[in-house]
């Protein structure tokens, strides 16, 4: 469970972010405050754009956390669920984006519940990085070519990746 430690650290480091980009807004807004304004108005413009994407995932993790217990995670990811459990986490947690600082505390919850490693691995790496359902935001701002081969090549290392880091663990006596 969290610490008081880890709440305020989860506290700090968005302010300390946003510090930094007001800091750097203020700056630009003293050399040149037509740039300052406009790139204001663009970050607001963006910010707007974004936000029904960010209330659906939002909601999304939401409905995850209240109707998947950890007594089904071991049921149907467990040890035995072999490469239809991996295959099923990667395909559904890349249709997700979640946030590292929400992914973290959920891929502990899978770990802790029995979840072998490689599937823990692949929910992470994959939902934090081959998000299917942001397609159409990063298809608008990069356009198609770039955006698919993007997200297959991101979703092909996912699985490597987390294959290998379940491959290791065992091989030092770690995991499930």
């Amino acid at each position: 469970m969290y610490t008081n430690i880890d709440s305020m650290n989860t506290i700090l480091f968005p302010l300390i972010i946003n510090f930094i980009v007001f800091a750097v807004w203020f700056v630009i807004f003293l050399k040149d405050k037509k740039k300052g304004i406009q790139a204001i108005k663009i970050g607001i413009k963006n910010i707007l754009e974004m936000t029904p994407f960010l209330l659906i995932i939002v909601g999304l993790i939401g409905i995850f956390s209240i109707y998947v217990s950890p007594a089904m995670l071991e049921t149907y990811l467990g040890g035995n669920s072999g490469i239809g459990g991996f295959l099923f986490v990667s395909l559904l947690s890349s249709v997700m984006q979640i946030p590292g600082i929400m992914a973290v505390p959920i891929a502990s919850t899978l770990y802790h519940s029995d979840v072998p490693v490689s599937i823990t691995a692949v929910f992470l790496s994959a939902s934090t990085m081959s998000s299917v359902f942001t397609l159409p935001l990063e298809i608008k701002y990069l356009g198609k070519k770039f955006a698919y081969i993007r997200i297959g090549l991101t979703y092909v290392l996912c699985i490597v990746v987390s294959l290998l880091t379940g491959y290791f663990v065992h091989l030092i006596g770690g995991g499930v």
